[in-house]
This record gives C-alpha cells, sequence and structure tokens, in this order.
C-alpha cells in the first residue's frame, strides 16, 4: 500500500502522454485524383489503360478505359486509399475470349507514379501494372 503514490504518478503519465500523441493524419484521396495512363505487362503483351478517378464527397469513383476501344468507362467498384495504396475492382472484357471478368487492383503510389498488380479473379491471373498521371 506504500506504492500507491508511484502507481497513481505513473498512471497520471500514462494519460497525459497518450492525451499528446499525435492524431493520425487522414489519406487525402485528392493525391490520386485524376487521368493516368496505365501499362499492364501481361507476360510480355502490353495493354494500355486510362483509370480516371474523381472525388465525390471526399470519396473516389470513376472509371477504366483501354486504349483501342475495348472498352470503355467501365465503372470501378469498392475503391479505396489509405494514403499509400489504391484498391478498386472492375468487371472488364479480357484475353483470351473477351469474356467480361472480375478484375482486382492493387497499386502503390510512390514517386509519382503507381505501380502494383492486377489480379483477374476468375483465371488466377495477376499482371504487373506501371501508370504516370496524365
Amino acid at each position: 500500500m506504500r506504492n500507491i503514490p508511484g502507481i497513481l504518478f505513473a498512471a497520471a503519465a500514462l494519460v497525459l502522454v497518450a492525451g499528446t500523441a499525435p492524431a493520425q493524419q487522414k489519406p487525402d484521396p485528392g493525391r490520386v485524383a485524376g487521368a493516368w495512363a496505365l501499362e499492364v505487362n501481361a507476360g510480355g503483351e502490353l495493354y494500355y489503360l486510362t483509370l480516371d478517378l474523381r472525388l465525390n464527397d471526399e470519396k473516389l469513383e470513376g472509371g477504366l478505359s483501354e486504349q483501342n476501344g475495348m472498352f470503355k468507362d467501365v465503372p470501378l467498384a469498392n475503391v479505396e486509399f489509405d494514403g499509400t495504396t489504391l484498391k478498386f475492382d472492375a468487371k472488364i472484357p479480357t484475353p483470351p475470349d473477351g469474356a467480361e471478368r472480375l478484375v482486382k487492383s492493387e497499386l502503390k503510389l510512390g514517386g509519382g507514379k503507381l505501380e502494383g498488380a492486377m489480379t483477374v479473379v476468375e483465371m488466377g491471373l495477376t499482371v504487373g501494372v506501371a501508370g504516370v498521371k496524365k
């Protein structure tokens, strides 16, 4: 019972330190908003896409288009940006048969570039992606 003042002092110090901890900053989705030119490398075969991201009530939304017109302005779903990683889903026509399939994308923002992968879920195929802002 003699150490109660010491315990109370330690508890008060912990509360003080916890109360002065820096607040985590909310990710700024504006960092990735805009048009991006993406290059998809599918085993040496290159595809060129445009990713259009815009802010709507502080949330990202947008579309995905293929340069040669295979698909245009396909809406994105489940768009997330945590300050570093951009994730989104889209149902797009894919080789070899042009059937519409779910594609999940995970791209890291760094140095003004997006880099990562797209996965065609149904086929279990993952391809590399690199992009720059237009």
